[in-house]
């Protein structure tokens, strides 16, 4: 299994930004290709890929506010076709961003991991 994960270098929202943070060790010793957006730029969008014949697109993120509270969409949307278009999407974030590697993710502060698992434990309130 093959998974990227596309976020933003820098966030806007910075409880969310660094409970986000919080599962970047997990997902990198699993095997996920963690790629950031560089910054200024925040990277707002919400797609995924399967394999070479299903995409999902819409408004919603994946947590459970966006599942139950907010009212979001997201469309699956199965062809060949369609995923072909949304990987040149991909390709073009994948130009604007740097790869983290989890070496470079073990280097980082000590605060910088508190900061984040702090905010991770108070990501069902925000």
């Amino acid at each position: 299994m093959h998974v990227e994960l596309f976020v933003s270098e820098i966030g806007d929202q910075a409880l969310v930004y660094h409970a986000q943070r919080s599962y970047y060790e997990a997902l990198l010793r699993a095997g996920v290709r963690i790629y950031l957006y560089k910054a200024p730029y925040i990277l707002h969008s919400k797609h995924f890929t399967v394999d070479d014949d299903v995409a999902v697109i819409g408004s919603s993120n994946m947590d459970i506010r966006s599942f139950e509270l907010n009212m979001e969409v997201s469309l699956l949307v199965r062809g060949a076709s369609f995923v072909r278009e949304m990987r040149i999407v991909e390709d073009e974030y994948r130009r604007d961003s740097r790869e983290l590697t989890l070496d470079e993710w073990m280097r980082q502060p000590l605060r910088s991991t508190v900061l984040d698992n702090l905010a991770r434990l108070t990501s069902a309130l925000q």
